[in-house]
């Protein structure tokens, strides 16, 4: 097991969640920009994760796009562990009244268009934070899938130590 590999990754991706979770907690503080915030939180996250990656594949002498790949995709499972366990905190302890007035808002919304007995939310509203936290994984998980797919593209450097050096005519 590649000890250098996990706690390279581990740590930027601890590093990659608190720019995501400091995104988050500004858009609770000032919910008027939340579009705003999450397009820069788009850009600063994945630029964060190409200057992650890219400060990996110059340790190296040979860096494929497998290895850029794989590096990605664990650096970014470690920063959806971390930003899973937030939102559960950060609803559940931290801002719990901010998930009742959705729920709240949403109850409304259902019972102003008739449609008032088709969901009972207020069954899903003491699980709403591990639903929530959950769900946010499982969307951070696809993004580790596709962000890293792209960028190790980006991050391939020298030459395979198998290929051949002769070329043939």
């Amino acid at each position: 097991m590649n000890t250098e590999f996990w706690n390279s990754a581990a740590i930027n991706g601890l590093l990659l969640a608190l720019a995501s979770i400091a995104f988050m907690l500004l858009q609770t503080i000032l919910p008027g920009y939340g579009i705003l915030l999450s397009l820069l939180k788009l850009v600063v996250t994945i630029g964060v994760l190409v200057y992650f990656m890219k400060q990996y594949s110059k340790e190296q002498e040979y860096f494929s796009y497998g290895n850029g790949f794989r590096y990605g995709f664990t650096l970014s499972f470690c920063s959806a562990v971390a930003i899973a366990i937030y939102v559960f905190v950060h609803y559940t302890y931290l801002f719990p009244d901010l998930l009742e007035t959705t729920i709240n808002a949403s109850m409304q919304a259902m019972q102003n268009y008739g449609n008032s007995g088709s969901l009972d939310l207020d069954k899903w509203a003491n699980n709403m934070p591990v639903i929530v936290s959950v769900s946010l994984f499982i969307y951070a998980i696809i993004w580790g899938l596709i962000a890293p797919a792209i960028i190790a593209n980006y991050t391939k450097r020298g030459q395979s130590p198998f290929a051949d050096s002769e070329e043939d005519d």
